[in-house]
């Protein structure tokens, strides 16, 4: 393997979701946010989200190879990041030397970073480093990164949307007709709501149990939409249906009645999708704030920082439900031993024309009866559509 230099970081904006149709679907369906307590934003995401967008790197080396990662980019702070700041340290620089360029990039960036646009930018060019270095030894990134690793990973399907419950049910079903074994809904009731915000939820998860089976996984996501009082009430509720978790009730920061509602539920608690780097993570982990933590690897630090979490959640004997679909999400899934099963973003049946996008990537794994096989394809498997990507050099095999 010839000795390699990075020559260049190239960055690209594209302006639509990460979330391709599935954000088409979700974006106007009422159910619980970090927005519930404000009756103007609280129907629906989209009155309140920002512009959506990605922000795709290539890093190039002097051997001809290259890497690419991808992270989101919603107000266009993470591609400025890259490109006026975090590049000047991959030029030149050795790509094998990825962690501490991951480290270079976390400390340079600690005045306006730790959190939030700085790291899902480290996040970019992380991904791209290990699928460089995975291409230049032809390997594909699971392998390179677990030595057991393994060739099947366990998908589920997520979100059942709330809406009306004869659509609601009729969706869970036609997940079971596809071979998923496990399905993530989301929530409706909200703290403001009451008792009937408890009721509505409550409904929503009998229906779906008793349509399904006991055999199918069955967890709920309340989107940092509810408070301590709240979610123990669901949790105390909800716990006839053994669920396999309640989802992200309470804000990140919430870590002290994350221990509370973890301490008083017998429905086991995940979260994490916005938690930054292995730093927060411990945190988590450390004050027994959750059962069940769920990394990003767009957001989280990259891959490098996924299998630091993966490694603590592994010591303290809990689980990983990585946050979303994506080549590298299923190439961490198999590449580490603590992760359950990986989130695969659903269209819903009962959508008559769904949502038309042509993928950002081309390549990206497929689930064929609730499992994803993985093949031998080096790196992450995937190139850049040169239909999306305006600018970019492509890397179309």
């Amino acid at each position: 393997m010839l000795s390699a230099r990075i020559t260049d970081v190239l960055v690209e904006r594209v302006e639509r979701s990460m979330w391709g149709s599935f954000w088409e679907i979700q974006r106007t369906a009422p159910s619980s946010s970090p927005m519930s307590p404000h009756p103007k934003f609280a129907n629906s995401l989209e009155s309140w989200f920002w512009p959506q967008a990605v922000v795709l790197v290539r890093v190039e080396t002097n051997c001809g190879e290259c890497g690419i990662g991808w992270a989101e980019d919603g107000v266009g702070a993470a591609s400025n990041i890259i490109q006026r700041h975090l590049r000047r340290f991959l030029i030149g620089a050795d790509p094998e030397e990825y962690e501490i360029l991951w480290d270079q990039m976390f400390r340079a960036s600690i005045p306006y970073g730790r959190k939030g646009a700085a790291i899902e930018a480290i996040s970019a060019i992380d991904l791209a480093l290990w699928d460089l270095r995975a291409r230049m030894r032809g390997l594909p990134v699971y392998r390179l990164a677990g030595n057991g690793a393994r060739r099947t990973v366990l998908a589920y399907a997520s979100h059942l949307q709330p809406v009306s419950m004869d659509l609601f049910v009729k969706e869970a079903l036609t997940y079971v007709d596809q071979g998923f074994r496990a399905m993530k809904m989301r929530m409706p009731g909200i703290p403001c709501m009451g008792a009937d915000g408890i009721r509505q939820n409550v409904e929503r998860v009998r229906a779906v149990r008793e349509a399904v089976g006991e055999g199918i996984g069955l967890m709920v996501d309340a989107y940092m939409g509810w408070d301590l009082g709240f979610a123990l009430r669901m949790a105390e509720a909800l716990a006839p249906y053994r669920l396999r978790w309640i989802e992200e009730p309470l804000l990140p920061d919430e870590i002290g009645d994350y221990s509370e509602l973890r301490k008083g539920s017998a429905v086991p608690i995940a979260a994490g999708e916005h938690e930054f780097t292995h730093y927060g993570f411990r945190e988590l982990i450390e004050r027994q704030a959750v059962d069940i933590v769920q990394p990003d690897l767009h957001r989280v630090g990259g891959l490098t920082a996924a299998l630091r979490v993966c490694d603590l959640a592994a010591d303290a004997g809990l689980g990983v439900a990585p946050h979303v679909f994506s080549a590298p999400t299923v190439h961490l899934a198999a590449a580490h031993h603590s992760c359950l099963m990986v989130e695969k973003l659903t269209v819903p049946v009962w959508v008559r024309e769904p949502p038309a996008n042509d993928p950002l990537l081309a390549g990206e794994p497929e689930v064929v009866n609730g499992q994803i096989a993985l093949n031998d394809a080096p790196g992450f498997g995937v190139s850049v559509n040169a239909g999306v990507f305006r600018d970019l050099r492509t890397n179309v095999e």
